[in-house]
């Protein structure tokens, strides 16, 4: 069973939670997870339990050997993301496990057992949701944060009006990432892996997005995957990027992500404000993230060529990533049309400079290199 302390200081969810037929495709996508978890993590050994919406509101989900039921809260569906109720789910899961695999219906509920059946179906084991915090980077004594500091103040600098300074500081902001990473992987430091989601759900996936999605995982030093959602108030299912790394590097991988994100529109409608504007948004949004991936790509071609940093991924990381995933399979893309509208967005995508930090929201106040306008 999870329990929320102070759940009941959210606000009361939309009557949706009292809507039978929500309810009812609630139903259906857990059980589809919950087939997929048992194929993927127990090897089809738990025996499928009723799966039943409830309405605590400091219950999250819980698991009831009696009845062979598990049930999520309507009120958890509608207040959290979809995420973390597919956590909860897991974690009913690995109960169950030690129940009716394990053949412990009397060992502690979080023991030793508890935590063998979260390792095998990947669930949190922690009894009580709570959010967790960071402290300051430039108030720890750790070399990690020091490092991630020192990108901070360099990433700032990248917002420089002097075009040299600013270049030269994304240079080095890349560096340190790289370096710091290569040190963290050759000297075998002990070292913790987590994931997060970026973004929403969304049932169609653009080129543009997955082109972010490769300059995450080419550049820093996160895993990604597109893994499958759901939006619970729309019923829709779709798909979610989610991405694996050290909590530092999902901390910078995370801001890269906002802040180009943020860039989308502005940039934009600069682009139709222009005599020479033409194509779609989504075109030009294709070419805009290919423009910025084939930056940073010549970026690291310097520093392969200057300092022979080459990087060749994280082996720590590849076995978590097969851990969380282990029957992943890919996907064709077919791309947007390369029209004028593409090559005017691969331009203004050369263009951009990532620079500000990486602790809070990501906000664009005059995102590009000298010598052009505030989107």
């Amino acid at each position: 069973m999870i329990e929320m302390p102070g759940l009941s200081d959210f606000p009361e969810p939309p009557d949706a939670a009292a809507n039978p037929f929500l309810q009812s495709a609630w139903i259906r996508r857990l059980r589809w997870h919950y087939d997929s978890y048992n194929y993927d993590y127990a090897g089809k050994r738990l025996k499928p339990p009723i799966l039943r919406i409830g309405d605590s509101r400091d219950r999250l989900g819980e698991w009831d050997a009696r009845t062979r039921a598990i049930t999520i809260s309507a009120h958890h569906i509608l207040s959290h993301p979809w995420d973390t109720v597919l956590d909860t789910l897991r974690h009913e899961m690995a109960h169950q496990y030690v129940e009716e695999v394990l053949g412990l219906p009397g060992a502690p509920p979080h023991g030793e057992p508890f935590q063998r059946a979260c390792r095998i179906l990947r669930a949190e084991p922690s009894p009580a949701a709570a959010p967790g915090s960071l402290g300051r980077l430039d108030e720890s004594s750790e070399e990690r944060d020091k490092i991630l500091s020192r990108v901070k103040e360099l990433l700032a600098l990248a917002g420089s009006p002097n075009e040299h300074e600013a270049a030269n500081a994304m240079r080095m902001a890349n560096k340190y990432l790289l370096k710091y990473n290569l040190d963290l992987a050759e000297l075998e430091r002990e070292r913790r892996f987590g994931t997060r989601r970026l973004g929403s759900s969304s049932a169609r996936i653009q080129e543009y997005e997955y082109t972010l999605g490769h300059i995450l995982q080419d550049h820093f030093f996160v895993m990604v995957i597109w893994t499958n959602s759901y939006d619970p108030l729309r019923n829709m299912p779709g798909r979610v990027l989610e991405i694996s790394g050290t909590p530092e590097n999902l901390d910078v991988a995370e801001y890269v992500y906002r802040y180009v994100m943020d860039l989308r529109e502005p940039l934009w409608r600069e682009h139709c404000r222009s005599r020479e504007a033409r194509g779609t948004r989504i075109q030009y949004l294709a070419g805009l993230l290919r423009g910025l991936q084939q930056k940073l790509d010549a970026q690291r071609k310097e520093l392969k060529e200057d300092l022979g940093l080459v990087w060749l991924g994280d082996p720590a990381l590849k076995e978590h990533y097969r851990y969380l995933y282990p029957r992943v399979s890919s996907i064709g893309l077919s791309g947007v049309r390369r029209s004028d509208g593409f090559h005017a967005g691969v331009s203004d995508g050369r263009e951009i400079t990532i620079h500000r930090g990486v602790e809070g929201a990501a906000v664009n106040r005059g995102t590009l290199l000298p010598g052009r306008g505030d989107g």
